[in-house]
C-alpha cells in the first residue's frame, strides 16, 4: 500500500529556526537523522520507477516514510510562497542514516532511474537527541523555512509562541541553521529549518489559527522571510 502511495504522490509531481531547541541534555544522546526531499517531476513514469527501487533500501537501515505530500494534497501552504510540488520526509534512527542511504551502492542506482526527471532540493536535518521512536497515531508536521535577517527580533516571537507549542503537543523534530544542515541535491541557499511535529492535523491546525498565535506571527515576519507548510504524516499503527 506504501509503495502505491509512493506511486499516486510522485505521478502527480509533472516555526524555520523562529523557536529554540528544547533542552537536550547528555551532547553524546543519540540522535535520528532526516532526508526532506523538495521536488518537482517532470516525467512520472520515470519516478514511478524510482520510486519502487526505495522501499528495500529503506528497510536495510532501518529508515521510513513519515510524509509524502504534494500541495493539494496533504500539504498546505500556511505562509509565503513554495515553488516545489512535493515533500518527502523519512527518518532514520541513527543521525548516520540519511547519509549511508544516500551513498549506498543501492541508491546511486535508483538515483539515476530519475535523473532528467525533475528537479529536487534534498537535504539532511539533524534530530533531536534521544527522539528516536517511530512516531504513533497519524501526526502532522509543521515545516517552516526561513530567511532570517534579523535573529534579535524573535525573542519576543519566541517567548509568545513557546507556551503555545506546548499547549498544542507538538514536540521539536529538527531545528537548525544553515551550519546544520547538510545539502545533498539542489540548492538551499543560507536558510533556517524548524520542523515541529503535533499529534494530528487538527491539532496543527488549532495552534495556527490561535488568535494568541497570530498576533504573534507579525513578530516572526519581522526578523524575515518565511515559508510554512502544514504536512500531514503517514498513518502508523
Amino acid at each position: 500500500m506504501l509503495v502505491r502511495l509512493i506511486l499516486c504522490l510522485v505521478g502527480s509531481l509533472g516555526v524555520a529556526t523562529t523557536l529554540p531547541a528544547q533542552s537536550t541534555g547528555d551532547p553524546n544522546t543519540p540522535r535520528p537523522g532526516y532526508l526532506l526531499v523538495m521536488g518537482t517531476s517532470t516525467d512520472a513514469a520515470a519516478m514511478g520507477r524510482y520510486a519502487r527501487t526505495l522501499p528495500p533500501i529503506y528497510a536495510k537501515l532501518d529508515g521510513y516514510y513519515l510524509a509524502l505530500g504534494a500541495v493539494g494534497r496533504g500539504i498546505t501552504v500556511l505562509e509565503g510562497s513554495f515553488k516545489a510540488q512535493s515533500v518527502v520526509l523519512a527518518k532514520f534512527p541513527r543521525i548516520e542514516g540519511p547519509n549511508e542511504f544516500w551513498w549506498s551502492p543501492e541508491y546511486r542506482r535508483s538515483v539515476e532511474i530519475r535523473r532528467g526527471a525533475g528537479s529536487f532540493t534534498v537535504v539532511k536535518l539533524k534530530g533531536v537527541p534521544g527522539d528516536l521512536d517511530k512516531p504513533s497515531g497519524k501526526p502532522a508536521y509543521l515545516l517552516s523555512i526561513g530567511d532570517i535577517k534579523d535573529r534579535d527580533k524573535l525573542k519576543p516571537y519566541a517567548d509568545i509562541a513557546r507556551p503555545l507549542v506546548r499547549a498544542a503537543g507538538a514536540s521539536f523534530v529538527s531545528v537548525g541553521g544553515r551550519k546544520d544542515i547538510e545539502l545533498l541535491e539542489g540548492e538551499f541557499g543560507n536558510l533556517d529549518v524548524t520542523l515541529l511535529r503535533f499529534p494530528s492535523m487538527q491539532a496543527l491546525e488549532t495552534f495556527y489559527r490561535d488568535p494568541a498565535y497570530q498576533r504573534a506571527i507579525p513578530l516572526r515576519q519581522s526578523a524575515g522571510e518565511y515559508t510554512l507548510l502544514a504536512i500531514e504524516g503517514i498513518a502508523n499503527e
